[in-house]
């Protein structure tokens, strides 16, 4: 089955949207600690999409302009079709999530956080998508509702380890909380100790303690 987080091929109707869930929780961040550089360039999904100055500048080759501006045209199909289908059933929550994600994905926050708000109308406390929410209300500066949204995420479900992460992302690096981050992200590396980004994460930790004491 298709993933509902990314960008499919027209259809005929959204799949659904529980099937599988989200990986797509991880805000920007401007990092001061040069372990978390390598988190940052790793998991933000606001990063420039593929192909463009991150993949230029670390030498890797890049997709012809053509296939960048065919893709462009497919998500725009893909946005307008499932629109049509909203158009027609508006409590479609899969189509509210699917939009959301296209925008999400396309880096239009503002574009996605309609849509994501729409489908919580639906379904209130869906954790993926108030996770992915957060992640927007983020990217357009209102860092405190992020942090509200994730608080949410985490009494609903304290294993959610992408709310953790990012909330110590929030903490440290927009609110300059860095009890607040470290406790965040102690229960991140509790729930996912064997993660690729572990060491860097624990790193990260070290610091600010030491620059607490």
């Amino acid at each position: 089955m298709p993933d509902p987080k990314r960008p499919q091929a027209p259809m005929d109707g959204p799949k659904d949207a529980d099937a599988a869930p989200t990986n797509r929780y991880i805000l920007i961040a401007v990092v001061a600690v040069v372990a978390l550089v390598t988190i940052y360039l790793i998991k933000t999904n606001l990063e420039p999409p593929k192909g463009t100055q991150n993949q230029a500048a670390s030498g890797e080759e890049q997709p012809p302009a053509d296939a960048m501006s065919a893709t462009m045209q497919d998500v725009a199909h893909q946005i307008e079709h499932i629109k049509s289908i909203l158009a027609k059933d508006s409590s479609n929550y899969d189509a509210w999530v699917a939009l959301g994600n296209l925008y999400f994905d396309a880096q239009k926050a503002g574009e996605a956080i309609p849509y994501y708000e729409g489908a919580l109308k639906l379904k209130p406390g869906d954790a993926n998508v108030l996770t992915d929410l957060a992640t927007m209300k983020r990217a357009t500066g209102k860092s405190d509702e992020a942090v509200a949204l994730l608080k949410q995420v985490v009494a609903k479900d304290s294993t959610m380890v992408q709310a953790w992460f990012n909330l110590g992302v929030i903490y440290s690096f927009d609110l300059k909380n860095q009890k607040a981050a470290i406790t965040a992200w102690k229960r991140y590396l509790d729930l996912n100790p064997m993660s690729e980004h572990a060491q860097a994460v624990q790193k990260a930790i070290d610091s600010m303690e030491r620059m607490l004491k």
